[in-house]
């Protein structure tokens, strides 16, 4: 997958289970940090600000890592591996941030874990299904990429 192919799943995947989930709960409350009305605009503006920096830590470092080493050797197996992990490891770190940062609209005497195991776990299901979407995008496009190399290599090596 492209850098933008991935930043534009990690959007779809990191804000719609969030959303689906808080849209209720969050959309139209207050807001005790800002004393404001929560819009859905900025409701679904700070999920895609806190996807982005999921995105800025994980996937873009390691996307320019690999493209720089394809240009390099070529593509190899493993970089696909270390693409799907980063992608996975930016889908869940995105969907943990979005799913538990709004537990004070939920009440204010939340313990430290306790937003994880109240507001992310019980998706867990949901959550998983999504990281195996992320891991089976990555292996179609590995495989795409893969097979646009083995054809090159070989008719050049019958040239």
């Amino acid at each position: 997958m492209t850098t933008f192919a991935r930043y534009l799943w990690l959007l779809i995947a990191a804000i719609a289970l969030p959303a689906w989930v808080h849209w209720p709960y969050v959309v139209g409350e207050i807001d005790l940090a800002s004393v404001e009305i929560m819009t859905s605009t900025r409701f679904l503006f700070e999920l895609a600000l806190s996807t982005s920096f999921a995105f800025l830590l994980f996937v873009l470092p390691w996307s320019l890592l690999l493209r720089r080493r394809q240009r390099r050797r070529g593509v190899l197996p493993r970089d696909t591996w270390i693409a799907a992990t980063a992608m996975t490891l930016a889908t869940l770190l995105g969907l943990h941030s979005n799913m538990t940062m709004y537990a004070p609209f939920y009440g204010n005497t939340w313990a430290l874990w306790e937003p994880t195991f109240e507001l992310f776990l019980p998706h867990g299901l949901s959550v998983l299904a999504i990281l195996a979407l992320t891991i089976a995008a990555e292996a179609i496009s590995a495989i795409r990429s893969l097979r646009a190399v083995v054809p090159a290599t070989a008719s050049s090596g019958q040239s």
